[in-house]
């Protein structure tokens, strides 16, 4: 597990049925180390008004989450891929989200991006602090917020994801360069 933050605390104040967890022997399955399978039990990743959602095959199923936390389409059979054997694990704003199964890192295939699948994570805790920093720094519509106030909540969110995983903001990365650009963020 990469993010050492306070899970806990976190899962905590988290709204009832907002994190989306794997059912255990889906988990096993999908993660080589026994941490990462673990955190996908016990945390997984969040909904944050549905900007991620989980594939029901797989999910441990809150009777609080909401209908619409769960991808409507997807198989969640493993598929075979040019960057090797990957599970499907849910949707991503607008791509659907992978883990690749010999070492656990996240992928997406964006249909309006230039590379089929692109590496967006290093694993799934780092998945997880992504989405539930764009959910808890972005500022509500009743705040009114300003072209400044967003710049700021992007930088805050670059730092703080760039501390524990420099793949989500790297020189060339897409898919959260292109979301932190994008309307849900403005």
């Amino acid at each position: 597990m990469l993010v050492s933050v306070d899970w806990e605390g976190i899962a905590e104040e988290a709204t009832p049925g907002d994190l989306l967890r794997l059912r255990p022997d889906a988990a096993a399955r999908i993660w080589p180390d026994p941490e990462d399978a673990r955190f996908a039990v016990r945390f997984g990743v969040p909904y944050s008004d549905g900007l991620f959602r989980i594939l029901p095959d797989l999910a441990e199923r809150d009777p609080a989450s909401p209908e619409t936390a769960f991808a409507e389409e997807g198989a969640p059979e493993p598929v075979d891929t040019p960057h090797g054997r990957m599970q499907p694990l849910g949707e991503l704003y607008q791509a659907d989200v992978y883990v690749r199964l010999d070492d656990g890192t996240i992928w997406v295939s964006d249909p309006d991006a230039e590379a089929e699948y692109e590496l967006i994570h290093q694993d799934l805790s780092s998945l997880s602090y992504l989405v539930y920093k764009v959910a808890v720094e972005k500022p509500l519509p009743e705040e009114d917020p300003t072209p400044h106030d967003w710049a700021e909540v992007e930088e805050i969110i670059r730092e703080d994801v760039t501390a524990w995983d420099r793949l989500p903001f790297e020189s060339g990365a897409q898919f959260w360069n292109a979301y932190m650009e994008s309307y849900p963020m403005l």
